[in-house]
């Protein structure tokens, strides 16, 4: 959050300002304007300019700050500190306001730590000149969202057989917390003995209740939930999970969890990072490998600190690789195999004799740029997918890509630099198909359009489209 005054500052390793011996007693360059590029041209025969667009120049941060030693000793090795980490740089680094949340790249350019007799020796003084080819001001915080791509494609052949609802079994006992949370337990990965759940009823996305994990105090804690599941699930039987996630801060890690809680045996498998502050739908399908058996399903999530909450909903394990819609005995058309809201449970209406395939995903994301400056953000495709469009619904930006990913394989795509990285290393540039428009971030609320054809075999459209990016000013 803002504030009147600086704060802390964050540049490699070293903390200036309050809670180090780094005392900031002046910045500039921050808020102020860099120089102003111009592409105005004087009119022949007439007063005043042709005037063109504006351009920024370089920006240069100057810091001045007090070392505060506790005697001659400490105060040389605060400038030896100081002194060897502000060499000269081949590439910018992150210097960080932490407490205005703002970050620029910087080298330095300038550094100045004099010598005064007239101090009693344990205190100085010290001068930083940075200079920032990029001049932009960026958040703290990089944002992503994601979602599937919508591929009409993978649906319709003629002639056509309508199916409506498919039918579906649920593995899971107890999905969506209705009456309790009988057969679910809390997952404690790192014994930090701080990790509980509990059932509210509130804010559920199927029904009327959710389960909530909550994390007590620590750093880089994993917290899951795992559900139980109506057996063992053995090597070589593919299952496909989905379920829906609430976060309320931005983990470095989010992963669908398996476990057999025999052994202790435990899977993970890494997913995009959902969105903050709303409910989040995650799909994974996972052939189990030899040796390999699990009777638990849920999900784990790794925070950089503890005292977080978090909510699951409408946890679903189904066998083989296609995801039907979410079924629980309390839905229409669905019921209990067994007891209510403690067995599994199966969709038995489903349509008449006519199969469409299956519907498209929305294939939509909103990307908010809180800065005042347009935003460049970096794109990831993840396969299988055939010649993927990411459209800047908000701008009409159109970025076409002629190339076919598998399953496995990604694009990595700058929109600032213009690099197409095939598995994040390998230009493919080329893949860009002519006329399209480079797609940015609009200060404010910016949709996207994701669309793509399913691969010959694949059913659905599993390919993801994940926007990464940081709030931008000048």
């Amino acid at each position: 959050m803002a504030q009147g005054k600086l704060g802390r500052i964050q540049w490699g390793d070293l903390l200036f300002g309050p809670g180090s011996q780094y005392a900031v007693t002046a910045v500039s360059g921050v808020d102020d304007l860099p120089d102003i590029r111009t592409e105005d041209v004087a009119r022949p025969g007439q007063h005043g300019d042709y005037t063109g667009p504006d351009w920024t120049e370089a920006r240069t941060i100057q810091l001045k700050l007090g070392l505060r030693g506790e005697s001659p000793d400490d105060l040389r090795d605060l400038s030896l500190a100081l002194r060897n980490a502000t060499q000269p740089q081949l590439q910018p680094a992150p210097l960080q306001f932490l407490d205005q949340g703002v970050l620029v790249y910087a080298k330095v350019r300038k550094r100045s730590i004099p010598y005064d007799a007239e101090y009693l020796w344990s205190i100085g003084d010290a001068a930083l000149e940075l200079y920032c080819a990029d001049p932009y001001l960026y958040g703290l915080d990089e944002k992503s969202a994601w979602t599937t791509a919508y591929s009409p494609a993978a649906g319709r052949t003629y002639p056509l057989m309508y199916a409506g609802l498919a039918a579906a079994t649920n593995e899971v006992l107890n999905p969506s917390t209705e009456v309790d949370t009988t057969n679910q337990l809390g997952y404690d990965p790192g014994s930090t003995g701080v990790i509980t759940i509990a059932r509210a009823a509130s804010a559920a996305k199927v029904g009327t209740a959710r389960t909530v994990v909550t994390v007590g105090a620590g750093t880089n804690i994993a917290s899951g939930v795992q559900y139980t599941l109506s057996r063992n699930f053995l090597a070589g039987e593919t299952i496909t999970v989905q379920g829906w996630i609430n976060l309320n801060v931005t983990p470095t890690l989010v992963q669908v969890l398996l476990r057999n809680s025999s052994t202790g045996a435990v899977r993970t498998v890494t997913v995009p990072t959902p969105l903050v502050g709303s409910w989040q739908q995650i799909y994974s399908t996972i052939t189990l490998a030899a040796g390999e058996s699990f009777n638990r399903f849920g999900f784990v999530i790794t925070t950089a600190s503890g005292s977080t909450t978090w909510s699951t909903d409408a946890m679903m394990l189904e066998t083989g690789s296609v995801a039907h819609q979410y079924v629980d005995g309390d839905q229409a058309g669905c019921v209990w195999n067994g007891t209510a809201n403690a067995s599994t449970s199966t969709r038995t209406t489903v349509g008449t004799n006519r199969t469409y395939g299956s519907a498209g995903t929305s294939g939509r994301l909103t990307a908010v740029n809180n800065g005042a400056s347009n935003a460049f953000p970096v794109l990831r495709l993840d396969g299988p997918v055939a010649n993927p469009a990411i459209e800047q619904a908000t701008t009409g930006g159109l970025l076409n890509i002629d190339a076919t990913l598998q399953a496995g394989e990604y694009l990595l795509i700058d929109t600032r630099s213009r690099a197409v990285l095939y598995m994040g290393s390998t230009p493919r540039r080329s893949w860009v198909r002519a006329g399209s428009v480079w797609p940015v971030l609009l200060p404010g609320s910016n949709e996207f359009a994701y669309r793509g054809s399913a691969l010959p075999g694949a059913p659905g459209q599993t390919s993801l489209l994940t926007v990464t990016w940081r709030d931008t000013s000048l």
